[in-house]
């Protein structure tokens, strides 16, 4: 019987491509350890293997690109030369030239592509010669673009998904499954509206809704894809720029491959790239920089995963120089200037705002990879298409820390119903921190604002009504009884809502905004209730950005601002009474007291006091109000003190006397009372400090 090539070669395609991951993952690892003979011979075993193969089918370019890269390692292996990072380039790509071959098979049953270019540059590394990398990078880009739409489909469809099922074909699915779901919800409404309902017809029912939610599981999960997917050829990308920048790294990604819908997995690859860039980049230290802190010269970078409930969090650690955020506040002063006291006063958390702003960068010196006006902003607003969330962790010297936690369906989406005014709305789960009791919450108002205090912070608190527009404005000041406050988180930022009613949390199917809707920033998409109602999803992230709620009150900073100084004043008489009145009527009003029986006494307790203010009586023995005021101004210790004159007697010369020689009040005993006394001290006080 002849041999069918044709019966093995989706086989070796997929086979060829474990091998190819494999050898770069191990070009990877033998770069760290270069004198591992064990790495080294594997390598060898699975270039062999590939070769081998395509020999037996009759694929003579994937044979002669294997059989090229294998003299370059026998080199090596024969100690003829060193192995480099130019080696460690060539190898990558050869490896996509390959793949590109691969591609050619499945697509047009051949693999015949122009790879002289790469022969003759593994010809001549195995003789130890100079071959141009550069050359090669551009020709496998070159050659890549010429047929990108037809090789991208087929990456998605063939290649990357064994699941060969038309999207289109799972879209008419999902939404014949949503009609189900709709009349299942019309249909339990009006069994509802019925006095009696046989046990039987609600046993059926159960039963249906049960059905319909398995089913609409199974139809989402067709176009679910493993996430090693994207993070996998991660590898390659990663160790490349790590040689282009001269730093060497342990990169790890988990080998557990959670499932996540397609569409994320697409935007989710540049966001995760994004990162770990930046991390090696910013993060990562020069060899010397890190043999000097006592680090391990190589640096790492890992990326881990876990699955909680509908959604799935990466976390991208590296124990690089953390951020620099001395670096950060100099920028942000570069940038806002007008803001520069404030920004000087934040800390390292208020400082992270701006990692997030547009344009954002510290990087002095452009590169391959930074240098090019764009920052982190790329990422928060790609998260934000595919309903992401990010937290950012920061220690110096030790490393930084990068929380992405991502829906695993664009398709479906837990929220909760609410109530503003009789509208409903919903909020997406993953911006709700927490619901809070009105009643046991402390409310305060800083620079006309509302906020609550949470956690040890003072967060803004604002009426879903009043944001919304749909509300009457008088009301948002009144807190009804029946209210809830919602505690809202985006990019580590806390806001706290005021809303009418809290109705029903579900996991709901989602769909784009209506034409009519489209043009509400304020809204990211509606879902259907049970009654088959519109209701709109709240965009959470655009709603806080506009109400500029990126930094909030910390209390330890809110309360050394906001603590009311405790004033000291010096209260002069010979009368004891008078003394004792005037002293409760300071110290009633948070005022500290110190008394003195006349000008020499005064002058001795204010030689051990410091004091803000001075009441003092004109007729006393040993030195008298006059001298003790001559004295006063005489001193420069002294001569700012605000002085208050009590009198017996209201005498128009005598008042303009004092007043002439420094004194700023002139109160007269018979007209004394509390409020005017305390009055003039207030004003005399605030202007003293302004």
């Amino acid at each position: 019987m002849a041999f069918q090539k044709e019966a093995f070669t989706e086989s070796f395609i997929s086979e060829t491509q474990e091998h190819l991951e494999q050898i770069d993952n191990k070009i990877i690892q033998l770069r760290a350890l270069p004198k591992d003979k064990n790495l080294l011979q594997a390598i060898l075993r699975d270039i062999h293997t590939v070769k081998g193969t395509a020999r037996m089918l009759g694929y003579s370019t994937i044979e002669n690109l294997s059989h090229g890269i294998e003299d370059v390692f026998k080199g090596i292996q024969d100690s003829r030369y060193e192995f480099t990072d130019s080696l460690v380039k060539l190898n990558f790509q050869i490896s996509d030239c390959i793949r590109r071959c691969l591609d050619s098979i499945h697509n047009n049953q051949n693999d015949n592509i122009d790879a002289d270019l790469f022969l003759e540059a593994c010809k001549k590394a195995s003789e130890g010669l100079f071959f141009d990398i550069e050359s090669l990078e551009n020709e496998n880009k070159n050659q890549q673009s010429e047929d990108n739409t037809e090789k991208e489909e087929s990456k998605s469809l063939s290649q990357i998904s064994s699941i060969r099922i038309d999207l289109k074909t799972i879209n008419e699915l999902i939404k014949s499954v949503d009609n189900l779901i709709i009349r299942q919800f019309r249909f339990k409404n009006e069994l509802h509206s019925l006095k009696e309902l046989p046990k039987q017809l609600t046993d059926e029912l159960q039963l249906t809704e049960e059905s319909i939610v398995k089913l609409q599981q199974e139809v989402l999960d067709l176009r679910m894809l493993p996430v090693s997917i994207i993070l996998e050829p991660l590898k390659k990308e990663i160790e490349t720029d790590a040689i282009n920048l001269g730093k060497k790294i342990n990169f790890t990604v988990p080998e557990n491959s959670f499932l996540l819908d397609k569409v994320i997995l697409e935007q989710l690859r540049e966001i995760i790239l994004h990162i770990v860039r930046n991390s090696l980049d910013h993060g990562i230290e020069s060899e010397e920089e890190r043999k000097s802190l006592g680090k391990d010269p190589i640096g790492s970078i890992s990326i881990t995963a876990q699955r909680h409930s509908s959604t799935i969090i990466l976390t991208i650690k590296d124990d690089g120089r953390g951020i620099q955020f001395d670096k950060v506040r100099a920028k942000a002063i570069q940038l806002h200037p007008q803001d520069k006291n404030d920004i000087e006063k934040m800390s390292e958390r208020e400082l992270e705002q701006f990692i997030f702003a547009a344009g954002f960068t510290t990087k002095e010196n452009a590169s391959h990879l930074s240098g090019r006006g764009v920052g982190l902003d790329v990422v928060r607003n790609d998260l934000e298409k595919i309903k992401g969330r990010i937290k950012i962790k920061s220690q110096k010297d030790k490393g930084t820390s990068t929380e992405l936690t991502i829906p695993l369906s664009l398709a479906s989406q837990q929220g909760l119903f609410i109530k503003v005014d009789s509208r409903k709305f919903m909020i997406p789960a993953h911006y709700i921190q927490k619901i809070v009791i009105s009643e046991n919450t402390e409310f305060t108002n800083l620079q006309g604002l509302n906020y609550i205090r949470y956690q040890g912070q003072f967060i803004p608190f604002y009426y879903l009504s009043t944001i919304l527009g749909t509300g009457n404005s008088n009301q948002k000041n009144v807190l009804l009884e029946d209210s809830s406050i919602i505690i809202l988180e985006y990019l580590d930022t806390l806001m706290a809502v005021c809303v009418q009613d809290i109705s029903d949390y579900q996991n709901i199917i989602v769909y784009p905004l209506p034409q009519l809707l489209s043009g509400i920033s304020s809204l990211q998409g509606v879902v259907y209730d049970e009654d088959y109602r519109i209701v709109p999803i709240l965009n959470i992230p655009f709603i806080m950005q506009k109400l500029k709620t990126l930094v909030a009150y910390d209390l330890k900073k809110y309360e050394v601002q906001n603590q009311k100084k405790i004033y000291t004043a010096l209260i002069v008489d010979d009368s004891l009474t008078t003394r004792q009145i005037e002293e409760s009527i300071f110290e009633a009003d948070g005022y500290q007291v110190i008394t003195a029986s006349d000008g020499i006494d005064a002058l001795d307790k204010l030689s051990s006091n410091h004091v803000d203010l001075i009441v003092t009586d004109i007729n006393m023995p040993r030195m008298d109000g006059t001298e003790l005021l001559q004295n006063l101004r005489r001193m420069d210790e002294y001569k700012n003190i605000p002085v208050v004159i009590v009198s017996g007697l209201y005498d128009k010369d005598q008042e303009k006397k004092f007043l002439k020689a420094g004194a700023q009040k002139f109160i007269v005993k018979s007209d004394f009372e509390r409020s005017n006394l305390l009055n003039s001290v207030k004003e005399l006080i605030d202007g003293t400090n302004h």
